[in-house]
């Protein structure tokens, strides 16, 4: 039986990846040893490591085996893109778990501040749940602000690439994830900036909630004005994946010679292929690009680490 082999630090990533391109062979258990976590899958993939080894048979029928795209944050699960009819069948699947006390349908991004307009479809109408990721505790309020946990091997990655004593600007903060990992790691001094104010407040909260080594200075406002301010960063996160481009060279501007944008967007291969050129155009070495995760059929969401 083929399986993706992936270190476990990314298999969470990878299994929501091969799920959303609906690659995983759901007839067979994902499994792991001490160091990777291997993925049963249709046939070869490109860009994944594969290896033969025999799979146990799925032993009860599991949400991933039913296709639907969903997000699990503390103990509220959000079902996406279904109708409420199809949206109600499947909270069936994901109620049983005993962690699970909401569900809603994620009906889409709206407003300013792109919040989701949710459908209550079991539970108690409870929007406020507390995450838990790679040792971090944050207060989340899924009506207020916009979190995502498909990140969390990405925040985990960039958090173990800084280094002690780097001057960071969070331009698009939201509640804090990729802030406060960094900060719980490093000795390092981060600005973390949001227009939405109650993400602000939430991120003040999980400030509070744990310990840090480094130091999160919280602003409200447009990253846009507010970045003008600022000269010499040593780096910029740039986690605004739809229009993270208008920004870019408002970041250019206060990153220092040397410094790291690490900078995300939703597009298409194409897309994609235009920017690289941009990029290399704006006098930007492109320290790498790679995929965090499938978006639709033709869109992924592309992480691009570049230096100034």
């Amino acid at each position: 039986m083929i399986h993706v082999k992936v270190e476990k630090e990314y298999g969470q990533e990878t299994i929501n990846k091969l799920r959303s391109l609906n690659l995983i062979d759901n007839k067979y258990r994902i499994s792991s040893d001490d160091n990777y976590v291997y993925i049963p899958v249709t046939g070869k993939t490109d860009h994944y490591e594969t290896v033969e080894r025999d799979a146990l048979p799925a032993s009860r029928i599991e949400p991933e085996r039913v296709s639907f795209s969903y997000d699990i944050i503390g103990s509220i699960a959000i079902i996406k893109r279904k109708s409420v009819e199809e949206a109600t069948y499947l909270a069936g699947f994901l109620k049983a778990r005993k962690n699970i006390k909401t569900v809603y349908l994620d009906r889409g991004i709206e407003g300013e501040f792109r919040t989701r307009n949710l459908t209550l479809l079991y539970g108690e109408p409870a929007y406020r749940t507390v995450y838990h990721e790679n040792g971090i505790r944050m207060n989340v309020d899924v009506s207020r602000v916009y979190f995502s946990p498909r990140l969390a091997s990405e925040r985990l990655r960039i958090a173990k690439e800084v280094k002690d004593g780097e001057n960071i600007t969070d331009m698009f903060a939201g509640i804090g994830p990729f802030s406060l990992l960094i900060a719980k790691n490093k000795k390092c001094n981060i600005v973390a900036i949001d227009k939405n104010p109650d993400a602000i407040e939430l991120l003040n909260e999980n400030i509070k909630l744990n310990r840090l080594t480094g130091t999160i200075d919280t602003i409200t406002g447009d990253s846009g004005t507010l970045l003008s301010q600022y000269s010499g960063m040593d780096r910029i996160i740039m986690n605004l994946p739809h229009d993270s481009i208008n920004f870019l060279h408002t970041a250019m501007e206060a990153t220092g010679t040397g410094g790291i944008i690490n900078y995300y967007e939703i597009c298409d291969l194409d897309t994609l292929e235009s920017r690289m050129e941009e990029f290399r155009e704006y006098g930007l070495e492109i320290i790498y690009k790679r995929i965090v995760h499938g978006f639709s059929k033709y869109q992924h969401m592309y992480s691009i680490e570049l230096k100034k």
